[in-house]
């Protein structure tokens, strides 16, 4: 997943030809095409525009084809699992939108290994797992994402993240080849990974090693998780999950509260009184409105405590206003 695109990109989608793009894009078997799909409805925050050219790959077989194509066309190009951590221009994306979720979804489990393909939903794999009676995955079972994106983000929560558990990972690089990556080249860290330095590259599945343990205490940690994520987080607002990354020594939610803007709203949108470290919308916000609060929280917590909160969750799309700042990855 990417956030909006350099200069290079806007005079690519200047150029980009849609009609050209689906006719070469239906000759694909396997693959979902269409114009001018609304991206409100696949996303956690139900805000954005229209995707000018979008597409679903049934198998990884299509993925592949359809990346090749979009790479040797040089369509400008945006790559979403459950788009769960983004905020999605009102203005939509230009080009081609690629969503791997929900139908890239495959499951396998081969003893203590389960690969799952990049689409696939974490409640998903984490629920298979405790059905196996495999141990590893609990802390991933109320995570609104997918695989791809997990595994590019290093997501976690409470008793894991993604580095305890990835062993190998298949996907496409920057020239449209496949291939793989092992555990210790992921270069997990918090909250990013080796695709972050390497945005042109799109995990295809990722093997988990996990480890033989009574499915009864797996679904008490499930449980468990459960509870404290009702209790603590405000899970009904559309939101994009925790909005800014921890910053180092401190949390941005206590930052946030610190500077007065717990449960601070800017018209439809603004910061959960539940929790600060989550920014959400009533369900009648505008993307801009979002934004908007994003700058003003990042600004207020600087101005008063020299900390810049970077935020976690990204800008995709045709954003024509200011984006918060943001860190080197």
């Amino acid at each position: 997943m990417e956030d909006a695109k350099p200069k290079d990109w806007k005079e690519l989608a200047i150029m980009f030809d849609k009609k050209e793009a689906l006719n070469e894009l239906k000759k694909i078997s396997n693959l979902l095409v269409a114009e001018d799909v609304s991206m409100a409805r696949s996303s956690n925050f139900r805000l954005g525009g229209s995707a000018d050219v979008y597409i679903r790959p049934l198998t990884e077989d299509a993925f592949v084809a359809a990346i090749q194509m979009i790479r040797r066309e040089a369509w400008p190009l945006t790559v979403l699992g459950r788009a769960t951590n983004v905020l999605i221009s009102d203005h939509g994306i230009r080009g081609v939108v690629c969503q791997l979720s929900p139908d890239l979804a495959d499951i396998v489990v081969e003893g203590e290994i389960m690969t799952a393909s990049a689409g696939a939903r974490l409640s998903d794999i984490a629920a298979r797992a405790a059905a196996e009676s495999l141990g590893g995955l609990a802390f991933s079972s109320g995570i609104p994402g997918s695989v791809g994106g997990a595994v590019v983000m290093n997501a976690g929560a409470y008793t894991g993240k993604m580095e305890d558990v990835v062993v190998r990972t298949k996907y496409i690089d920057g020239e449209g080849e496949v291939r793989f990556l092992e555990k210790d080249d992921h270069d997990f860290h918090y909250r990013g990974s080796f695709f972050n330095d390497h945005k042109d590259h799109f995990v295809i599945n990722s093997s988990f090693q996990l480890k033989s343990t009574p499915a009864k205490d797996i679904y008490d940690e499930m449980a468990d998780l459960s509870l404290r994520r009702y209790q603590s987080q405000p899970l009904n607002y559309p939101s994009g999950g925790s909005a800014f990354k921890r910053p180092p020594g401190n949390y941005a939610g206590k930052l946030i509260t610190d500077a007065g803007l717990k449960g601070f709203w800017n018209g439809h949108a603004g910061v959960s009184g539940k929790h600060a470290g989550f920014i959400i919308q009533d369900g009648k916000s505008s993307a801009s409105e979002v934004l908007e609060v994003f700058r003003i929280v990042q600004e207020r917590v600087y101005k008063q405590f020299d900390v810049m909160l970077y935020p976690e969750v990204k800008f995709i799309g045709d954003w024509q206003e200011e984006l918060p700042q943001r860190d080197s990855e």
